[in-house]
């Protein structure tokens, strides 16, 4: 009976210890952006004895002051995901391409994302051309083509929805009808006209849409891929 009664109680430190890691963590998660902000002296980060929560303690500092060396400061051993996370942060504010190093080769998708969050921020064509990840770096070259209204850039990627994308983007920036020509795929192609007629507010463009449903709600405003 004793031995039953000491595993119900077990049970319930365990729950209780649960419980509290839980609280803790949506408590810093959903409020101490709140309170940093107040009162930044309020919350001391050294003093949460789970590391886990002392590294997202720390991301929340870093995303309102910046600091990179709050970042190296995380030493969860089994998860580096915050930490990058905090990396990827400084070095898009800060435009500082070499921050983006001490993330791990080992998390090259982080990296890559870091690499994303400078070069769209710098606009700068040559560090998308650093990343892995080939999808991705289709994005960081459709972001800063719509960004230019450069054509040419939409050359670079390799994959066509992404290239048929950027053309349908920069012709809604440019309000031009024409550049929607360049699309391969006739449904990207319909969405770029009904795009443009949208934003230029005139519906004859819509006599060049081919896929009735398209035409017939034309113009409806697109939002940029």
């Amino acid at each position: 009976m004793s031995k039953s009664i000491n595993n119900i109680v077990g049970i319930i430190i365990v729950a209780v210890i649960l419980m509290g890691g839980i609280g803790g963590y949506m408590y810093l998660k959903n409020k101490t952006p709140e309170i940093i902000n107040e009162n930044k002296e309020e919350i001391n980060c050294e003093n949460l004895q789970n590391q886990k929560l002392r590294d997202l303690c720390y991301s929340k500092i870093t995303q309102t002051e910046q600091y990179l060396s709050i970042c190296d400061k995380m030493q969860d051993q089994n998860d580096n995901y915050i930490k990058n996370q905090c990396y990827i942060d400084v070095a898009t504010a800060k435009q500082d391409l070499s921050i983006c190093s001490k993330i791990q080769d080992q998390d090259q998708y982080e990296k890559d994302y870091c690499y994303y969050g400078v070069a769209t921020a710098k606009q700068d064509l040559s560090i998308c051309d650093k990343m892995q990840n080939k999808n991705r770096k289709d994005d960081c070259y459709r972001n800063i083509a719509t960004a230019k209204q450069d054509l040419s850039i939409c050359e670079k990627m390799q994959y066509l929805s992404q290239k048929d994308r950027c053309y349908s983007n920069i012709a809604q920036v440019k309000q031009d009808p024409l550049i929607c020509n360049k699309i391969q795929e006739q449904y990207e192609k319909d969405i770029c006209y009904n795009g443009v007629a949208a934003v230029k507010q005139d519906s004859s463009i819509c006599d060049q849409i081919q896929d009735q449903d398209i035409r017939k709600n034309c113009p409806r405003e697109n939002f940029l891929l």
